[in-house]
């Protein structure tokens, strides 16, 4: 029987992180890979979830070191692949963790984790940018099978602007939709509904959006662009938590007309629906955030109580 209850205990464990790891390979959903992790957060509390992300790392970490030990070049460039995921997982973590702190705050310091994790690949990607070190060769090499000889330094350095300028925004955002999608599958196994009708933000957060900006600014009238990407991260995390904002209240808009939660989850999905129709997404990224900061001066919710968490 104690076999028999161990075994029980974990197998649940085991299958979460393995579901994890084959979604993280996947390709096409790797941003979601943390989804059966979460799960076991939500439904099994907080030791579990911890078992279950730290095997999860074990399983990546043996397929990445098998990948290495086959990799022609420096195998330490390999294994940089899984500091990323291990800082989601930490930053997933933590935002479920540390519950007497307010979401927003969480998401900030879970994606700040994340963010800490990947500073090695980061480095790695700013020198291959600068046609220095191993992956630059690699660079060279996959736009040389590509056809693209000549000039193909502009765009390793595109690439590379790209990912320093957003990569706070990727991992935040990952945390989030990770954490919302695995503790909505537990919910609605019980039958409740998950919202973000009460997700709000403390006004002084938009301070970081125009801190963001500014340097943003700076950098283009100054012709140095060594802090931009600063600059794009902060507005771009607080862009991204205002569009939170954004969407629970027109959530909370249709609640007072009397539509029912089903019919409010409707509005985040038309939003991720709306981000991939060419001209209706950039209605939808700048949309949702200003509606959001839209509440600084206009009170939509009068009389109603404050809430700074989303499990409700």
């Amino acid at each position: 029987m104690l076999v028999r209850g161990k075994r029980e205990q974990w197998l649940p464990l085991l299958a979460a992180a393995l579901v994890s790891a084959v979604l993280f390979y996947s390709g096409f959903f790797t941003f979601l890979f943390a989804v059966p992790v979460q799960v076991v957060f939500s439904r099994r509390g907080a030791e579990r979830g911890l078992l279950a992300a730290g095997i999860t790392v074990l399983l990546v970490l043996a397929v990445h070191t098998v990948q290495a030990l086959r990799f022609s070049g420096p195998a330490g460039y390999v294994l940089l692949d899984v500091l990323t995921p291990v800082g989601m997982l930490a930053g997933l973590a933590f935002f479920n963790l540390a519950r007497r702190y307010p979401w927003w705050l969480r998401l900030i310091a879970g994606g700040g984790i994340a963010l800490v994790a990947a500073l090695p690949g980061l480095r790695a990607l700013l020198m291959a940018g600068a046609g220095e070190g191993e992956l630059g060769e690699q660079f060279r090499s996959m736009f040389a099978m590509m056809g693209v000889n000549q000039d193909w330094e502009l765009w390793v350095d595109l690439i590379t602007r790209v990912v320093l300028s957003s990569v706070g925004l990727a991992l935040t955002a990952g945390i989030a939709a990770n954490w919302w999608l695995g503790n909505g599958i537990v919910l609605r196994g019980g039958g409740a509904v998950q919202t973000l009708r009460y997700a709000r933000v403390p006004d002084r957060l938009i301070w970081m959006v125009i801190t963001g900006l500014a340097i943003i600014v700076a950098s283009w009238v100054s012709g140095v662009g060594t802090y931009a990407p600063a600059g794009w991260n902060l507005a771009l995390v607080g862009g991204f938590l205002y569009s939170i904002q954004g969407i629970g209240l027109i959530q909370h808009l249709l609640h007072l007309r009397g539509v029912s939660p089903q019919g409010e989850r409707w509005v985040l999905t038309v939003a991720l629906i709306a981000f991939f129709i060419p001209g209706m997404n950039v209605l939808v990224a700048g949309g949702l955030p200003l509606l959001g900061m839209s509440e600084l001066w206009i009170d939509y919710r009068r009389g109603d109580r404050y809430e700074g968490h989303t499990e409700q």
